[in-house]
């Protein structure tokens, strides 16, 4: 999992950005009235939402108890909105009526399902906004936005993850920080479960590496000559808490067991290690020194490009690449 902070600087900038698209969409009076089934009309959407509570079956006490709730949330708007690490587990912890899962639910799927002039919808503008390439729960599948409008005549697009599901922490369906976009995959795997670490806040801090068959992180000597056969695991932590977090979002989107597939692709940075040792290195140094290519340009050509923290969601697998490529000891020269 890679963390979102160190990826994009201007997230915040985003998040208000949200915001803003919500409040005009939810306060703002329309020119066409908005009308629901079995009621009447109404000039903005916070008022229709009073009145799928009006025309519901609930009783007088029931019905209260959601406008208050409603006229809460109105009141800790922005907040709620913006929340960030801690105001999302406190918020997600406040008692709400069951019948505001249905109220919030359709805002979300209304809000992010409104288009602008364009025709491009709120969930590809912000996905497009955030620009994030791969899945940062797997850190394996692309999550490219193609909008119907686009040169194809087609819509493909990652899937916002609601850290926090919204059928029990209906009052997080629309904060920007609960909504992770994510891979199909991982979306799924994870369904209506809560994990500990949210990667707009945090990503893994245990390192992919190759161990024995008893846990153990082999030495470069073992994996260079073979001497053990080796399997991709993940280092330890010396923070219990937190190793046991990262374990919960390990197990909850089986990431063991999938980055156990690419062995073929962990094998061929090892076959590429063997081959790539220090004569070698410098002959190819030494070839594109006329073309005006650094050394630092002649190690991507091998490696591959993306291999800082900063810029681990431009390509899959690269967290992967990076830890290994470090356990292997050719790391000299990138930044962290």
């Amino acid at each position: 999992m890679i963390f979102l902070g160190n990826i994009h600087s201007n997230i915040q900038v985003i998040a208000e950005q949200w915001e803003s698209r919500l409040r005009d969409f939810l306060f703002k009076e329309r020119k066409n009235k908005l009308r629901i089934q079995g009621g009447g009309a109404y000039r903005t959407y916070y008022d229709k939402m009073f009145g799928k509570v009006e025309t519901s079956s609930l009783i007088d006490n029931e019905k209260e108890a959601i406008r208050e709730t409603l006229i809460w949330f109105k009141d800790n708007f922005r907040r709620i909105i913006l929340a960030g690490e801690k105001d999302l587990d406190e918020y997600s912890k406040k008692n709400v009526p069951e019948f505001m899962h249905k109220i919030m639910e359709k805002l979300y799927t209304d809000f992010t399902q409104h288009s602008d002039a364009n025709g491009i919808s709120n969930a590809h503008y912000f996905f497009r906004e955030l620009n994030i390439r791969t899945c940062p729960y797997c850190n394996r599948h692309y999550t490219f936005s193609l909008n119907a409008n686009d040169k194809e005549n087609v819509k493909v697009a990652p899937e916002y993850d609601h850290f926090y599901n919204k059928k029990d922490y209906p009052l997080l369906a629309v904060s920007f920080y609960n909504l992770v976009p994510s891979c199909h995959s991982c979306n799924h795997a994870k369904g209506i479960r809560t994990v500990k670490i949210n990667p707009y806040f945090s990503g893994l801090k245990r390192k992919f590496e190759l161990q024995d068959k008893e846990g153990n992180r082999m030495p470069v000597d073992e994996i260079i000559n073979q001497k053990k056969e080796g399997k991709i695991g993940f280092g330890k932590l010396e923070e219990e808490r937190r190793a046991k977090d990262e374990q919960e979002n390990i197990s909850t989107f089986g990431l063991q067991g999938l980055y156990e597939m690419h062995d073929d692709y962990i094998n061929e940075i090892v076959e590429k290690t063997i081959a790539y040792n220090p004569t070698v290195r410098q002959s190819l140094v030494d070839a594109f020194q006329d073309q005006a290519y650094s050394p630092q340009q002649v190690f991507d050509f091998v490696w591959g490009k993306y291999l800082t923290e900063a810029q681990y969601d431009k390509r899959p697998l690269s967290k992967l690449t990076r830890d290994i490529l470090e356990q292997l000891g050719l790391l000299v020269g990138i930044d962290s």
